[in-house]
């Protein structure tokens, strides 16, 4: 009897042990199981490739700065032999609205004339190196070391020079400008060529 109530737990043991290691085996495999699908699915994820769709291309608008300035005619002043005076002559130009780029532009044009026919004041050489209006009206005009150094035949060739310059600023800019300064390479400069004062602001 002994031994039947020994086998009968003992039966009963293993079956509870082996019931154990059962449920144990299986929570074991669901947990490998569910494991494995996360680790596929992040693998799947991160495999996709993302479009990033571009955000859609707005109408562009005209630049306005970047449009050529529309061709005038610009008076400059040439000297004349035939006639020993300064003449107006026209000089086609594409002016900027901004005053002062347009001062420079009419200068350098006066500057580089070299119609026949006529004598260009400005002594060969020369160049504008830059412009400046103040707001008491004043334009400082700053030309190289030339304007000076190639002036010849005294005082008359200095006159017909600076009458040139002021010639060709007041009748571009009425309003605008009311006296000119001119400068050399930077300076204030009490003669042009050694006889005409031009230390301060000049006009008509």
């Amino acid at each position: 009897m002994k031994q039947f109530i020994y086998n009968f737990n003992v039966n009963i043991l293993r079956r509870i042990i082996h019931s154990k290691l059962f449920i144990l085996w299986v929570i074991t495999l669901v947990v490998i199981v569910i494991s494995l699908a996360i680790t596929l699915l992040l693998i799947s994820n991160s495999k996709k490739t993302v479009v990033v769709e571009a955000p859609p291309v707005l109408p562009q608008t005209a630049n306005t700065t970047d449009e050529l300035p529309p061709s005038l005619q610009v008076k400059i002043f040439l000297f004349d032999p035939t006639l020993s005076e300064l003449i107006a002559v026209y000089v086609e130009l594409r002016l900027y609205s901004d005053p002062t780029e347009r001062l420079k532009q009419i200068i350098t044009a006066l500057v580089n004339d070299t119609r026949p026919n006529y004598r260009n004041p400005i002594p060969g050489g020369t160049k504008i190196n830059r412009v400046y209006i103040d707001n008491q009206k004043t334009a400082y005009l700053d030309f190289s070391h030339h304007l000076a150094d190639g002036q010849i035949g005294g005082t008359t060739a200095e006159v017909i020079t600076v009458s040139s310059i002021l010639n060709t600023v007041f009748e571009a800019f009425p309003e605008e400008i009311r006296h000119v300064q001119i400068l050399i390479d930077g300076e204030e400069v009490e003669k042009l060529g050694g006889h005409l004062d031009i230390s301060n602001p000049l006009r008509f």
